[in-house]
């Protein structure tokens, strides 16, 4: 089972107020943590990111480690698309059966846990484009204030089969850029039984303080 990751670093982290791939978490920047644990599951790693020069000191230097640009800055769902065709265009290079995608913000995420996930890749029936976990999140501010919240599925930690590109291209160049809308017309399989702080990450200076107290 061949598998490749992108990781996602190409976003303006407007409500961190600096770039939160780049902040410091035990001695190395969080995109660098994001592929280290990465590289253990998979035989290479493509970070999309706004400027190469912004982040050469931020990630550890290794052979399967690749930028690449995001010269659209349309949002996540096509970033991944050009992380995708990153891969594709790599020359001699026999294409991934799965990609791994995570977002740069997962201080919690461990090795362990994605090479269990990705023990369970090749049991998932042939018509499932992804396998992902699913977080509860409020839909709208009366559920909020109500706490009524609704299962979403979690995009940015989990696994798309090689050919889901051909699906995404389409949505994408349809006008689509919500994960969720896209992967509503998808077979998806759930990640069950995850522990929530797994896909914690830090979108805010208050979660960076509660990460930074623990």
């Amino acid at each position: 089972m061949k598998i490749a990751t992108i990781a996602l670093a190409g976003g303006k982290s407007l409500r961190m107020g600096s770039d939160k791939a780049l902040l410091m978490l035990d001695g190395e920047t969080m995109i660098s943590r994001t592929c280290h644990v990465a590289a253990q599951v998979s035989e290479s790693v493509y970070v999309v990111v706004r400027s190469c020069e912004q982040y050469q000191g931020g990630i550890s230097s290794s052979e399967n480690i690749s930028m690449v640009l995001d010269t659209q800055l349309s949002g996540a769902l096509v970033g991944f698309l050009q992380g995708i065709k990153a891969i594709a265009n790599v020359p001699n290079i026999a294409a991934p059966d799965w990609i791994l995608l995570l977002a740069c913000d997962l201080p919690n995420l461990e090795s362990d846990i994605l090479k269990a996930w990705a023990a369970q890749l090749a049991d998932l029936p042939e018509e499932a484009i992804a396998y992902l976990p699913k977080h509860f999140e409020p839909k709208h501010f009366e559920q909020e204030v109500s706490n009524l919240k609704s299962k979403q599925w979690e995009p940015l930690c989990g696994f798309y089969r090689w050919k889901c590109q051909k699906s995404l291209m389409e949505f994408v160049e349809n006008g689509g850029r919500s994960f969720q809308q896209w992967l509503k017309a998808q077979q998806v399989i759930e990640i069950t039984k995850v522990d929530s702080n797994i896909l914690f990450n830090c979108n805010t200076l208050d979660d960076w303080l509660v990460l930074k107290k623990k």
